[in-house]
């Protein structure tokens, strides 16, 4: 789209394409580029990320010198990656904390949802959204039970009792979590036993409480942003570690970001979201960075993270070259490998998108 202060006026791929070139931006292949703005969009691909390569002056956008849009496609891939693999890795650790949250509660209160969904069981805590106070959450739940979809009808008309390990699979995210922040402490001291390994930390419980619920938040944060589509790698969550009272060395480190994610999620006993979002993380930094050096600084700033040069090249099963861009040429499925690997394998650098001294 192409817009001005009054209007907002439709504009063909062409058309955007010569606007995008008119503001400095270099264009190496114009059909990967039409093809790019014609499945992603102009607005969600070069509005969404051309923050970093281009200056205003006035009301005119111009590019830096030597900007290419491939480069600015490569950080809208590595922000996508990370997206997708975010969502991934919070419906992993979603379903955890729903099982290990039910089996708290039931544990503490039995399995009859008249028993685990009496008020007294929980603390009243203060909620800005009337829909996460514990009346508005016990209420959220008792209708959830009011359905004739399985597994929860399946429940009531065999047995009349439905466990909360089948409720909360049918309960959003946010409401689980606002629900574990109304626990008494006896019961968020369960579940933080089975999320952490107490006898790795010098925090008190009351400190791992903060923690605990820090976590989820932030995760929380990170989940909504992903599945909406949002920005992830300069994402701004609104929830932080209160590092002030949580008071660990570790954590007077951990500046807020991605990074902060990423270290929150280490720190759990279940591994597997942690795990899948470093790799991603450090695949999509190495493959973007391998290409464009030039954004080391910029994205080691942002995530907050010290990114080592790290050569990472792509090829195809249907050529002797290896390439900088894992899209270069409209290359389907490009394979990952060392740079030294690719020249043991006697593939040559591609003209278009890779300069190489050999």
């Amino acid at each position: 789209m192409s817009t001005n202060k009054d209007i907002i006026v439709y504009t063909t791929p062409e058309e955007q394409i010569k606007k995008l070139k008119a503001q400095n931006l270099l264009i190496e292949d114009e059909e990967i580029a039409k093809s790019a703005l014609n499945q992603y969009g102009y607005s969600n691909l070069i509005k969404s990320y051309r923050e970093p390569y281009f200056i205003t002056s006035g009301d005119t956008k111009i590019y830096r010198s030597g900007v290419t849009f491939e480069q600015l496609y490569s950080l809208y891939i590595l922000d996508k990656n990370l997206r997708n693999s975010v969502m991934a890795s919070m419906q992993d650790l979603e379903e955890h904390i729903k099982e290990s949250a039910a089996d708290v509660i039931s544990s503490s209160f039995g399995t009859h949802q008249d028993n685990y969904l009496e008020y007294r069981n929980y603390r009243n805590k203060r909620k800005r959204t009337k829909r996460f106070t514990l009346t508005g959450i016990l209420e959220t739940m008792r209708k959830t039970l009011d359905t004739d979809k399985d597994p929860i009808h399946h429940y009531i008309t065999e047995h009349n009792i439905v466990p909360p390990w089948i409720l909360f699979k049918s309960i959003y995210f946010s409401t689980i979590v606002n629900f574990i922040d109304q626990f008494k402490n006896a019961e968020q001291d369960k579940l933080i036993r089975k999320l952490y390994d107490l006898e790795t930390t010098d925090l008190s419980m009351e400190q791992i409480r903060m923690l605990m619920m820090d976590t989820l938040f932030i995760c929380l944060g990170y989940r909504n942003v992903a599945a909406h589509g949002g920005r992830i790698y300069n994402y701004n969550c609104p929830n932080e570690l209160r590092i002030n009272e949580i008071s660990g060395d570790n954590l007077a480190r951990i500046p807020p970001g991605f990074s902060q994610l990423i270290f929150i999620l280490q720190l759990l006993n279940y591994k597997t979201p942690f795990l899948r979002l470093h790799d991603v993380l450090n695949e999509e930094v190495n493959r973007h960075c391998s290409a464009y050096p030039q954004d080391v600084t910029y994205l080691g700033q942002i995530l907050n993270i010290n990114i080592e040069s790290h050569t990472v090249v792509y090829m195809s099963n249907s050529s002797n070259k290896y390439h900088a861009n894992p899209y270069c040429s409209g290359i389907k499925e490009a394979i990952p490998l060392e740079i030294e690997e690719a020249k043991t394998k006697n593939l040559v650098p591609c003209k278009r998108c890779y300069r190489d001294s050999v």
